[in-house]
């Protein structure tokens, strides 16, 4: 089968992300894949270094035509027999880019959120693609409140590349040492773009609170974004007193994982979660949002801890509940990591393909 990928991001997120472990699992399971995304995007270095075959569109602007030219172009001369469109412009691409051709259209929706125009999304979602595939139940939920029919969406659960070793005893100190870390510090990380809905903001408020009475306590929020450098994000940083790092974009490294004590992903919308499958893969415990898709991936109790959203309170007494007894956090970690090997990223290739085959039998 030959498949055409379309992403229309800049940079490597979590959308991103999910693209590139399905075509690792579709490579294994032996299709022709090109990866079409912006000149000078992340998406494109990491797929070239990966090995993909990459398609560059124009970069920059938010114009469709040059794209669609593109990709046009390249169907002329390189017919497909499944052309993915990965985030909601990118299938609007699709849309156009295939029209009057024999190639079948795949639209995944990935997110949560509540459309600003809802006849659009509606329109679009059930007449510009032949299938939609839901990253979890809550994003299928959403669309079908919104008017999206049930049929025309199947719902796949992302999966991660599950690491079968961890790193051995020498990791923790030495990424402490790297970071400015004492060995007796509690270190909670945070891995998300700098949006309003990733709860950075709250997760400062909550560090502020817990200090007084924690002083050891420590916070890595890595990412970037547009409220990265906000005036008032930096004015809750500076309150933490050092205690808090904002470094920018981090890619999340093994020795990453194992120089931290529990991982954050307090947002107020979250389709699945998948920061929250790789830290839980690497033994972290979870303190996690009751949103989304993420009681899907975070079990109260068991692997971690779900609370409000928008909450800095809870969000501290969760946080200090955690750092109160080392024995449960490694129980938890243990527990995460073996909930984290059921999401599987062969499994949801192998979901995917087989909706290709449904779809290509399709009239």
């Amino acid at each position: 089968m030959r498949i055409l990928h379309i992403d229309t991001g800049t940079t490597l997120r979590g959308g991103q992300e999910f693209l590139l472990l399905l075509a690792r699992g579709l490579r294994q399971r032996g299709h022709q894949q090109t990866i079409a995304c912006p000149a000078g995007s992340a998406l494109e270095e990491t797929a070239r270094a990966d090995g993909y075959d990459v398609l560059t569109t124009p970069a920059g602007g938010r114009h469709y035509l040059p794209t669609v030219r593109t990709i046009r172009r390249f169907l002329r001369q390189n017919p497909c027999d499944i052309v993915h469109a990965h985030d909601a412009r990118g299938q609007t691409v699709a849309w156009f880019s295939t029209l009057g051709r024999r190639e079948k259209r795949i639209a995944a929706r990935l997110v949560v959120f509540q459309p600003r125009n809802l006849f659009l999304h509606r329109w679009k979602y059930t007449h510009t693609c032949d299938r939609v595939i839901a990253l979890s139940p809550a994003v299928k939920e959403t669309m079908v409140r919104n008017g999206v029919p049930d049929h025309q969406i199947e719902v796949i659960v992302g999966g991660i590349y599950f690491p079968e070793e961890l790193p051995g005893p020498e990791a923790r100190p030495r990424m402490r040492a790297a970071w400015g870390l004492a060995e007796d510090d509690f270190v909670v990380s945070h891995l998300a773009a700098f949006t309003s809905e990733k709860g950075q903001s709250e997760a400062l408020e909550a560090l502020h609170i817990l200090l007084p009475g924690h002083p050891k306590m420590r916070m890595i929020l890595a990412g970037e974004g547009p409220l990265r450098n906000d005036p008032a994000m930096q004015a809750r940083l500076e309150r933490t007193r050092g205690a808090a790092q904002l470094p920018g974009y981090v890619k999340p490294t093994p020795d990453f994982y194992a120089g931290c004590d529990l991982f954050l992903l307090n947002s107020s919308s979250e389709a699945l979660g998948l920061s929250a499958l790789y830290a839980m893969a690497y033994g972290l415990p979870v303190i996690a949002s009751r949103v989304g898709g993420l009681p899907d991936v975070v079990e109260d109790g068991v692997t971690g801890w779900l609370i409000p959203p928008g909450d800095p309170r809870a969000l501290a007494a969760a946080i200090a509940e955690a750092a109160s007894d080392p024995e449960r956090l490694r129980r938890f970690g243990e527990r995460g990591r073996e909930r984290a090997r059921t999401f599987s990223s062969a499994m949801t290739a192998e979901r995917t393909e087989a909706v290709y085959h449904r779809v290509l039998r399709e009239k």
